[in-house]
């Protein structure tokens, strides 16, 4: 077979979210919509090769679904965690992902699905579906946090996103907040995805029972806290339980010293906040924006420019898919 390339008069193109505890494919026209999806569990702790099988799978059986033949995919864009090299379609790093160090990506996957396949950092790709299609449509720079297993960036400035020198720039989960604070799945100890990413939030919830702290959460697990996360900590906030609200409360103290941070380094046009702990909508940006009014006095920037993301958990489908369309020499639309 000689080298796949890109297919510039396919239809549709398929775009993958690599989460860290659920993968998701899916198929999106041109326009940018998302006419089918397929999920299943990404098995991170099983390693790569379970990982990348989980992957082709997934990519044949959106295809299977919709009814579509290789012929009417342009190709495959991937958002995968970590550290990635986009032209070599190797991941050098993915801290959260048992033994992703130098893993090759995209060619076993174009083996396995024959199709062309190109692969960015996870949240640089949300960024890019945010900034095409989503909430970012129409700004030139736009910053993009995920939360929830992990905590990742990504950076869009004078119109094009931000890779660094070695392809590593935007990695905001990883900054430190507190210097003393929890170890982190990076080795470092402090940083914000130590601090507020889905375990720690779990963590401080159960801290607080540990404390003697009268709350609802037990009952709302049926007094099994392993059964407890981020989405039952909301629920239990929105029915006024106070240890729940301050979870969130300070879990939005912290992100919002992040994303004061980059609002004063970059100073964007929006701060769009998605992920599956976004989520919890005003419990997490309300304790974000205050912080930021409080953090930001010397700018101009305007906390009300932090917004939700539209597309929600289709994101990184959509910046999968854009992946491709930039490979193609599409304009995003205006």
């Amino acid at each position: 077979m000689g080298a796949l390339e890109f297919n510039m008069e396919a239809p549709y193109i398929v775009g993958v979210d690599l989460g860290g505890t659920t993968l998701t494919a899916g198929v999106v026209t041109r326009e940018g919509e998302v006419v089918c999806t397929h999920q299943r569990p990404t098995e991170a702790e099983r390693g790569p090769e379970v990982v990348i099988g989980n992957l082709v799978e997934a990519i044949e059986a959106v295809l299977s679904e919709r009814g579509l033949s290789k012929s009417d995919v342009a190709g495959v864009g991937i958002g995968v965690p970590g550290h990635i090299l986009s032209e070599e379609g190797v991941c050098v790093f993915s801290p959260n992902f048992v033994g992703w160090r130098n893993v090759k990506v995209t060619s076993p996957i174009e083996e396995r699905v024959g199709l062309k396949v190109t692969i960015m950092n996870d949240v640089n790709t949300a960024a890019l579906g945010e900034w095409w299609f989503g909430a970012g449509k129409g700004t030139e720079s736009m910053v993009m946090l995920t939360l929830g297993t992990g905590i990742g960036g990504g950076v869009i400035v004078n119109g094009d996103i931000v890779l660094g020198h070695t392809e590593a720039a935007g990695e905001v989960g990883h900054q430190t907040i507190l210097p003393e604070g929890p170890r982190c799945g990076c080795g470092n100890h402090g940083c914000i995805e130590a601090i507020a990413a889905r375990d720690a939030i779990v963590g401080r919830a159960l801290l607080k029972l540990q404390q003697g702290r009268k709350s609802i959460l037990p009952q709302l697990v049926g007094g099994d806290l392993k059964r407890l996360d981020p989405k039952i900590i909301e629920d239990a906030a929105r029915m006024g339980d106070e240890v729940a609200r301050e979870v969130y409360e300070e879990t939005g103290y912290y992100l919002g010293i992040a994303v004061s941070n980059l609002a004063l380094i970059l100073d964007p046009e929006l701060i769009v906040i998605g992920g599956a702990i976004a989520k919890a909508g005003d419990l997490i940006f309300e304790p974000i924006r205050r912080t930021v009014a409080a953090r930001c006095q010397m700018t101009e920037f305007d906390p009300q420019r932090i917004v939700p993301a539209q597309l929600g958990e289709l994101s990184g489908v959509v910046g999968g898919a854009v992946l491709v369309m930039r490979k193609l020499g599409m304009k995003r639309p205006s």
